[in-house]
Order: structure tokens, then sequence, then C-alpha cells
């Protein structure tokens, strides 16, 4: 996952992504808005994932971790099934 990962980044940003460390930051890094709007579709692209609106911030991509951890929590979040909600009588 790091290295496609790494490759996005190297795709859609001017950062270059492989001797980064995974906790690197990517936004002290030089990495812009403009930047992480293109990253941030192309990681949905790739993963086939949404990331939802609250999702939408500088820590979901600041780092090849956080972007990792981003997506496989959405997997998770796919295959869990949903909570029924209990209404009391």
């Amino acid at each position: 996952m790091f290295a496609t990962i790494q490759r996005l980044i190297e795709q859609e940003t001017r950062i270059d992504a492989q001797p980064l460390s995974p906790e690197a930051n990517l936004y002290e890094l030089g990495m812009t808005s403009f930047d992480a709007v293109r990253l941030l579709m192309a990681v949905e692209r790739e993963y086939k994932v949404m990331f939802p609106r609250e999702a939408l911030n500088r820590k979901t991509l600041s780092s090849i971790e956080a972007i990792a951890t981003s997506v496989l929590a959405l997997w998770q979040l796919e295959i869990e099934p949903p909570k029924k909600l209990r209404i009391a009588a």
C-alpha cells in the first residue's frame, strides 16, 4: 500500500515521494491545497473509496501513513454490517 501511495504522491504533487518515511508531513514538504485535492481524488480512484466530508482535512492527507490509515478505516466501515437501532417500547 505504501508503494502505491508513494506513486500517487509522485504523480499528483511536486513532492519526491521515494525517499519519504511513512510519517513525513507532506504539507511541510510543499504540498499545496490543489495538490491535496488531486491526491485525494487519485487515492479514491485507486482504492475505490470515498472520503466522507468529515475526513476532508489536512490530517487525512498529511502523510503516507495517514492516507493508508484512512483508506483502511474506510474499508473496515464497508465490511462491517450496519448496527441495528434498538427502539425502546
